[in-house]
């Protein structure tokens, strides 16, 4: 793809600092990115600076943390603006929430035998009010508690695991309509990767999603499978939704793909990207 609307940085938990980022998109040839960090603006201005010297079109976003039927969802803002006091007001409860998330499960660590861990993690993170489960895995790794990166998460990161600690993220609903309050554009992430208890629940979180305001969903996406991705194509059409889509790429370590080399997007969709008054095929 040439366009990439979902990647991060240092800024959150990312490997990258924002300014790289856009290098690696121009080696793959993307033409319209978007730096969507975790709860936080704040790599911004230097990924749209380096992307302008590049040639590169950049809409600023972020991707929200948010709550839908017990499950967490993340919810991807675009077009919003950077030094906006409301951005920075709603993400502020996040941010501490981040911060109490951490210490959580560095308890819940030292339960099982594992003790240091949120020093550890925040070893790897700018600052504590990025903190996120990649940072401890990133320690895990390092300390040789797991033999890999995605074994973290799967051995102690993911829900019901020894080091997870749930958080009362803002509600998915709520962050929409403060997306469009703001002049944004809200966007679904990867819709294929929630697990729900029941199959009623997906087709749920997408009326209630749309009902409050949002207007686009990530059809092809990094962190999700080609199967969920055709899954979600058919939604986008039977539902209007926009069609948006992204690496989520993190770094190297993961394998999810690069920038700009998640699938295509159906050619019959209307991608996101129009809404900023970008072409309908930016190949």
């Amino acid at each position: 793809m040439s366009v990439d609307l979902h990647m991060h940085s240092n800024a959150s938990d990312g490997q990258l600092p924002p300014e790289a980022l856009p290098e690696l998109c121009a080696q793959n040839g993307v033409k319209l990115m978007s730096l969507t960090d975790h709860d936080t603006m704040a790599g911004t201005k230097a990924a749209e600076a380096a992307a302008k010297r590049l040639g590169i079109a950049f809409i600023p976003g972020i991707e929200f943390s948010t709550l839908w039927g017990g499950t967490g969802i993340h919810v991807v803002g675009l077009g919003l603006d950077p030094e906006s006091p409301g951005i920075a007001g709603f993400v502020a409860g996040t941010q501490m929430k981040r911060v109490e998330r951490g210490r959580a499960m560095d308890e819940n660590f030292a339960r099982v035998g594992i003790h240091g861990a949120l020093e550890g993690a925040l070893h790897y993170a700018e600052n504590s009010t990025s903190l996120s489960r990649t940072h401890f895995a990133l320690w895990l790794l390092e300390k040789g508690h797991v033999k890999n990166y995605q074994e973290a998460f799967d051995k102690y990161l993911k829900p019901g695991r020894p080091g997870y600690a749930r958080v009362e993220w803002p509600a998915t609903v709520d962050a929409v309509r403060f997306i469009r309050e703001e002049g944004g554009v809200a966007v679904l992430a990867h819709p294929g990767r929630y697990e729900f208890s029941a199959e009623w629940m997906s087709d749920q979180l997408l009326e209630d999603f749309k009902a409050a305001g949002g207007e686009a969903i990530e059809v092809t996406s990094g962190s999700q499978s080609r199967a969920t991705d055709i899954i979600f194509a058919q939604k986008a059409r039977d539902m209007g939704f926009l069609a948006s889509t992204g690496s989520d790429w993190h770094s190297p370590r993961s394998a999810r793909p690069s920038p700009g080399m998640q699938p295509a997007l159906p050619k019959d969709l209307t991608p996101v990207w129009v809404k900023f008054g970008y072409p309908r095929d930016m190949d």
